[in-house]
């Protein structure tokens, strides 16, 4: 009898540090740094472009939203141990814990380079307006050919540097390796969050 109470009492006290460790986990499955967590692995953009296909009640997820963000599912890696939707820790071994929101561009079927070309050879008609879905300006081009030239050029200008985008909102269909034109600006939205960032780099590496 003394071999089963000497395992059950070793069993219980490992019962009882596993437990204990569990409960001293304080971190949400979805703050697990990028090592300890696998996001989106699955994802496949179209083969022409780098824009995945845009949310609708006929396409399937993933797809890009209207806020340009894209949700994907995050697993994190084996053994590890966070705090997920039902508030406790838990391991959990392959399984979906969160969803996280990846930029993207959200595209809607306008082409750059027929916006491009559209603008350089019948910019004085309008047509480029038309074609972007800015109707009242085609019009206005069309009845004065195109501010008598001075409004095509500006046009170019503006489409080429991607300035003037498609009346929806949406982003131009422009292929991978294509002059995608990244707009960087800062207001105290993104200096907050590049501070918060830093904050918690600083935290990492003293620890």
């Amino acid at each position: 009898m003394s071999v089963p109470l000497c395992l059950v009492s070793v069993s219980l006290i490992v019962t009882l540090v596993c437990t204990q460790d569990n409960l001293d986990v304080r971190l949400f499955c979805k703050d697990l740094p990028e090592e300890q967590v696998k996001c989106g692995e699955e994802l496949h953009i179209t083969k022409a472009t780098e824009a995945y296909k845009v949310c609708s009640d006929k396409t399937a997820a993933p797809c890009c939203r209207a806020n340009r963000t894209i949700l994907v599912e995050c697993i994190p890696k084996e053994d590890v141990v966070c705090i997920g939707d039902r508030g406790i820790p838990e391991d959990w071994k392959g399984n979906v814990s969160h969803h996280k929101e990846l930029p993207c561009r959200y595209v809607t079927g306008y082409d750059y380079r027929t916006a491009l070309i559209l603008s350089v050879f019948m910019g004085m008609f309008g047509i480029d307006r038309f074609y972007l879905g800015y109707y009242a300006i085609g019009l206005l081009k069309f009845c004065t050919f195109g501010f008598f030239l001075l409004g095509q050029l500006v046009d170019i200008i503006l489409i080429a540097t991607q300035t003037v985008g498609p009346a929806d909102g949406s982003d131009y269909l422009i292929s991978v390796y294509g002059p995608i034109l990244n707009k960087v600006g800062m207001e105290n939205h993104t200096f907050y969050q590049y501070g918060s960032y830093y904050f918690k780099q600083l935290q990492h590496d003293e620890f």
